[in-house]
């Protein structure tokens, strides 16, 4: 799982966690400390600006990596490939000296956390000596979602206390925006009281926890900011559960929406399978077959829940893929029999163009919504997947996506889709398929 930094003590030390993909923060434990007097600076009331970091500062990055962190430090090659990435923005806050004086504490100089201008100067190519990269600010941009994500914060302790981490959480959400990304989402450790009144100051409000999180067992609280004036509802609870296979997003998408219909209801791989089992087309483009939306509806009915099925063009829908004449005549023949199973069941299946303004009417009567979605917008790849549709509002729909193989879980729930974009979200293959799932519980 992804940690988000660090256990910040009042004397400024970082205790970052084991993980692949740390989020790191550098900031202290209290607001005094976050904004009032921070460690001897090297130089009075300097000037501080904000600028894209570029392959010359790598040098500086590293320096500051290695100051601020113990563990989990990116590395050289990782800090290049997020320069050159075209989904991260990665800026850096360059503090300018040339008109002060320096005011440094000889008797500190040397120690953790009081590296001073002159211990960093001479590393930054593209500053001049009067110039030095106090700070760094690391963004990440999901594709195909208006969500981003803040990655890495870090700022030399000799620099805090200039008000530096606002101005580069500031700017990474104004350089969002022109992206056009709305959301900026970061976990951060419950005890990280400075952090987390800065995270709230600039517009952060919690939107869920994470419970032994780190590798001392603590909490995370995630955050999450509109970097837009909106009425956007907060995200409510909904459970999210991660796929176990690579075939069950169906099914691990409907125990999800089952599971928020009715919190009694358990998730687990054993019901997941069965789940597929009863809903499978048995094969597909390869591998094991994945879920007839008729499939998933019989499936959430067995569990005593009710389900409507809207497609917008007839039977059979996944035969396109199937190379086979003898596989191809199987997946046929299911989805036959779901068709004739559903009609037995009292299962309603609408054949029409729908419109997002079923899922509008499904979510505000308190129904439960699955979507099919190509997964070509996040990742290039033309394969069909399930997802839980979370909530929406004027501008979004969010959506919990269950396979989160090639990522930490927090980036994978309450996924922001504009409404101008899900359609073509929405829509799976050359026919263009597009199919919801509607559940309500069984009065």
């Amino acid at each position: 799982m992804i940690t988000s930094a660090e256990a910040v003590s009042k004397e400024g030390s970082v205790h970052t966690m084991n993980s692949e993909n740390p989020v790191m923060e550098n900031l202290p434990d209290n607001t005094s400390n976050a904004e009032g007097e921070m460690s001897p600076v090297s130089c009075a009331k300097p000037k501080v600006s904000l600028r894209v970091a570029t392959l010359q500062d790598l040098a500086a990055l590293q320096h500051i990596e290695k100051t601020c962190f113990t563990t989990d430090r990116l590395s050289k090659s990782r800090f290049k490939f997020y320069i050159e990435a075209t989904h991260a923005e990665l800026i850096v806050a360059v503090r300018d000296c040339r008109s002060t004086v320096s005011g440094l504490d000889e008797s500190k100089n040397g120690k953790r956390g009081q590296t001073t201008h002159n211990t960093i100067g001479g590393l930054h190519g593209s500053d001049s000596d009067e110039q030095s990269i106090v700070g760094y600010g690391l963004l990440l941009l999901r594709r195909g979602t208006q969500l981003t994500r803040l990655y890495s914060i870090a700022i030399l302790p000799e620099a805090r206390g200039l008000g530096i981490a606002e101005k580069l959480i500031n700017s990474l959400g104004e350089r969002a925006l022109l992206r056009g990304k709305r959301f900026m989402r970061l976990e951060v450790a419950v005890g990280n009281a400075g952090a987390i009144a800065l995270y709230k100051k600039l517009g952060f409000s919690q939107f869920g926890m994470y419970t032994d999180y780190y590798d001392d067992h603590t909490d995370a609280l995630r955050m999450q900011k509109v970097l837009v004036p909106s009425k956007s509802v907060k995200p409510e609870v909904y459970p999210w559960y991660q796929q176990t296979t690579d075939f069950t997003c169906g099914p691990s998408a409907l125990m999800m929406a089952m599971c928020a219909l009715d919190n009694n209801f358990e998730m687990t791989q054993e019901k997941e399978l069965s789940l597929w089992r009863t809903a499978t087309t048995i094969f597909m483009m390869s591998g094991h077959g994945g879920c007839h939306p008729v499939g998933l509806a019989l499936a959430a009915v067995n569990e005593g829940y009710t389900a409507d099925v809207v497609i917008n063009q007839n039977v059979p829908l996944f035969v396109d893929g199937v190379r086979d004449s003898n596989k191809k005549a199987i997946v046929e023949n299911v989805e036959a029999q779901f068709m004739t199973d559903a009609s037995a069941r009292g299962i309603s299946v609408e054949i029409s163009d729908w419109r997002v303004d079923i899922i509008d009417q499904t979510l505000k009567s308190g129904g439960a919504v699955l979507c099919l979605i190509s997964t070509y917008a996040f990742d290039k790849k033309k394969v069909p997947h399930w997802v839980a549709v979370t909530s929406c509002d004027a501008h979004c729909y969010y959506l919990h996506d269950p396979d989160a193989s090639e990522g930490q879980p927090v980036e994978y729930q309450h996924i922001p889709v504009a409404r101008d974009d899900f359609l073509r979200l929405a829509s799976y293959g050359t026919r263009k398929v597009r199919t919801l799932v509607l559940l309500k519980l069984k009065k």
